[in-house]
């Protein structure tokens, strides 16, 4: 097998590989979306225990090594009954209460909700002071056969006493049997300015509240469905249906569908390593642009944090991603530049002497292997990538607690994306590479028995006679 052979069969894997392998660097098809596994409006079965709910689910429209299109469809999911749309409405159950205070059991106090804490001579006064009621119960009939102080009138039941034009039909229980709260409608609840839950059937916790106003009051989102205009403050703004309140524009969070809500903004994606485009191609879509010469984590927005039960631990997968993207970035970068390298080392040292003839092609071997073990590595982190992303979708430390049940309501949405086309070029970049390994083997092998093609060597150590 003489030299140009060898040249040919080594030079064919090595263009083949950096074609591949250039192609998918250079192309935003690394991930795709499987459109079979979008929930349908034909698949949904409501039941008591779940029912049907618009949102915007991301469809990723194109992802590569530097950039990623994101686009916002609205959608309907399954979501459950007993799920609380409002903000976090749990209890300060950790809050430690002066030594003239005492804490509610579970619920918070009704005139100052933001504390479980109430006065230590609010128990049992008479008056529930706690939402749960634990500062009434338990109390002696005594307390509950005394007169009511001025302005408040005894309920029904007889056991407590509160403000009957006030506290009826407010979001609140004050009597023991919930009398106040009972055959409330939609008038009785905007005379005492709270909007009416027609699938709780009473009106919000918060006075002065409105249907449409950006903020969620009924724990099934009804006031915030469905809106036609936005009541309230003229900053609100409505897409798809819903009005949100002016601190989510700009924010770098996608609200709706046709984007406005993070268009025209001067950087609102200054708090990440990522820049914002809003259109590609024929469609609208959000695009993240990738900076691979910034070696550290972006500074994370904590306002961008809020939702998560566990920012720090959300802080720490977005840094995980983010070196794992370097990661794949770099070697795939590395393994086109070592991939040249093989095929130039072929032409600058194919006219080496016989007894160096075997250089060029260890050379070869070398730059071919350091490719295969790059192109392997930035496959291993692309993967990487993908599970990690699809592990957190219902990760109770890593999510908003409405994400984690939409997933878990519709679990096909956790195989929307998948492997692109360029992810399987990268493949058989990584294949062809390896091939070209084993071949540069074959040929450092087969060099030796070279010299005996070469006539002036063989007259040279002929054996005198």
């Amino acid at each position: 097998m003489n030299n140009c052979t060898r040249i040919f069969l080594l030079v064919t894997p090595a263009l083949v590989a950096i074609v591949l392998l250039g192609v998918a660097f250079s192309t935003n098809w690394w991930m795709i979306t499987l459109d079979k596994y979008i929930p349908k409006e034909s698949w949904l079965n409501t039941t008591s225990d779940v029912r049907s709910y618009s949102m915007l689910i991301p469809h990723t429209v194109a992802r590569g090594l530097l950039t990623e299109c994101t686009k916002y469809e609205k959608t309907k999911v399954l979501v459950s009954n007993a799920f609380d749309f409002r903000e976090d409405q749990s209890p300060l159950a950790n809050e430690t209460c002066s030594s003239h205070q005492i804490g509610c059991t579970k619920g918070v106090a009704i005139s100052r909700p933001l504390t479980r804490c109430i006065n230590r001579a609010q128990h049992c006064d008479g008056i529930i002071h706690c939402e749960d009621k634990s500062d009434e119960l338990a109390c002696n009939q005594t307390v509950h056969n005394a007169a009511c102080p001025t302005g408040f009138t005894k309920c029904p039941d007889g056991k407590v006493c509160y403000r009957q034009q006030e506290q009826t039909c407010d979001g609140v229980s004050n009597c023991m049997n919930d009398f106040d709260e009972q055959n409330c409608n939609e008038e009785k609840c905007r005379s005492n300015r709270h909007v009416y839950c027609p699938r709780e059937r009473k009106c919000s916790r918060r006075e002065n509240s409105y249907k449409c106003d950006g903020i969620v009051d009924c724990e099934d989102n009804s006031d915030e469905e469905n809106c036609q205009h936005c009541n309230g403050d003229p900053t609100v703004f409505l897409c798809d249906g819903r009005c949100f309140q002016p601190k989510y524009r700009c924010d770098g969070v996608v609200h709706c569908s046709d984007l406005r809500d993070e268009l025209n903004c001067t950087d609102y994606s200054s708090t990440t390593n990522e820049k914002g485009d809003m259109f590609r191609l024929e469609y609208l879509c959000h695009e993240k642009r990738f900076n691979p010469f910034i070696f550290y984590p972006p500074k994370i927005d904590p306002r961008l944090l809020e939702s998560y039960p566990h920012p720090n631990q959300r802080t720490e997968y977005l840094n995980f991603m983010f070196y794992l993207q370097l990661v794949a970035f770099y070697c795939v970068a590395s393994g086109l530049i070592f991939l040249f390298l093989a095929i130039i080392s072929l032409f600058f040292f194919a006219c080496c002497r016989d007894k160096c003839i075997s250089v060029p092609f260890c050379l070869y071997g070398m730059w071919t292997l350091l490719a295969w073990i790059a192109i392997c590595a930035a496959l291993l982190a692309f993967v990487g990538m993908w599970l990690w992303k699809k592990h957190n979708l219902s990760d109770y430390e890593n999510n908003p607690p409405l994400d984690i049940m939409i997933y878990q309501r519709n679990p096909s949405l956790q195989y929307v994306e998948f492997f692109g086309l360029s992810f399987w070029l990268a493949c058989g970049a990584a294949l062809v590479a390896f091939i070209g390994v084993l071949l540069s083997c074959c040929v450092c092998f087969t060099v030796g028995s070279s010299r005996s093609e070469n006539k002036e060597y063989e007259i040279m150590h002929m054996q005198n006679y």
